[in-house]
C-alpha cells in the first residue's frame, strides 16, 4: 500500500501487514479499549437531546445545523514518522461523520467568542515564535534552545476539570448563567464521544480529548 509520511510531502510504500501492525502497536500502547457494540446510535440520541435542551445557544430554528445526518464512527489512520526510529505512526482521526461533529465545530467557535482566552501557550507560526523568543533576556551565543514534545497530546489532556474551569471563566467574565450552563452541557456531550473505528472494530479512548474533534484544540488550551 501507499501512504503519507508524517512530515513533508513524502509517499511511503509499505506492506499492508506492516502498516496494520504499526497501528495496532499504537492502539495497544495507549489507553484504548476495544468495545463490542457501536455506540453511534446512543451518541446520536444524546446529541439531539442536548441540542433540544440548549435553547439559548441552539435556537429551535437552527437545530438542523448542528445535527449530523447518517453518522458513523470516526475512523483512524496512521501517518508514518519516518524521522523517528522504527517509524511509528501519528494517528489521524476523521471526525467528520461523528454524531457531534457539527455541534463540536460550532461549539469551538462559540468558546473562542465567549471565553476570550489569552492563548498564553500558543504561537501562530515560526515568525511569532522567534518574536517571542527575542524578548527573552539575557541571551548570548552560548544560549541553546531546547524543544520538548508532548507524546500523544490530546489523549494526555485531563478532562475532568474542564467544566469547572469554564464555569470559573464564565463567572469572571460575567457571562449569562444560562449560557455558561449550556456550554457545559454541550462540552460534556462532545467529551463523551471519544471513540473511533479501525478494521471494523470500535475502540474507546479512556482518557483525554478525542483525536480529531474540532473542540480538542481549544479545550486543551483551556
Amino acid at each position: 500500500m501507499i501512504t503519507k509520511a508524517d512530515k513533508g510531502q513524502t509517499l511511503i510504500i509499505i506492506t499492508k501487514d506492516a502498516y496494520e501492525s504499526k497501528v495496532h502497536d499504537f492502539l495497544q500502547n495507549n489507553d484504548f479499549v476495544k468495545i463490542s457494540k457501536d455506540p453511534t446510535a446512543l451518541y446520536t440520541r444524546e446529541t439531539r437531546k442536548t441540542i433540544n435542551t440548549c435553547k439559548t445557544l441552539v435556537p429551535d430554528y437552527s437545530k438542523w445545523k448542528y445535527t449530523n445526518m447518517n453518522p458513523h464512527p470516526p475512523n483512524i489512520r496512521g501517518l508514518l514518522k519516518i524521522h523517528k526510529p522504527d517509524a511509528p505512526i501519528r494517528p489521524v482521526v476523521n471526525w467528520q461523520h461523528a454524531p457531534a461533529y457539527k455541534l463540536a465545530k460550532s461549539l469551538s467557535d462559540r468558546l473562542q467568542q465567549e471565553l476570550q482566552l489569552p492563548y498564553t501557550f500558543n504561537v501562530k507560526n515560526s515568525i511569532h515564535l522567534m518574536s517571542e523568543i527575542s524578548n527573552i533576556a539575557p541571551y548570548n551565543s552560548n544560549t541553546r534552545l531546547a524543544s520538548f514534545d508532548i507524546s500523544n497530546m490530546y489523549t494526555n489532556i485531563p478532562t475532568t476539570k474542564i467544566p469547572s474551569i469554564i464555569t470559573e471563566i464564565c463567572n469572571n467574565l460575567s457571562i449569562l448563567k444560562s449560557v455558561g450552563i449550556e456550554l457545559i452541557k454541550l462540552i460534556k456531550t462532545v467529551l463523551r464521544q471519544n471513540y473511533f473505528s479501525f478494521q471494523n472494530n470500535i475502540y474507546k479512548q479512556t482518557t483525554g480529548l478525542a483525536m480529531g474533534a474540532p473542540t480538542s484544540a481549544i479545550l486543551s488550551e483551556i
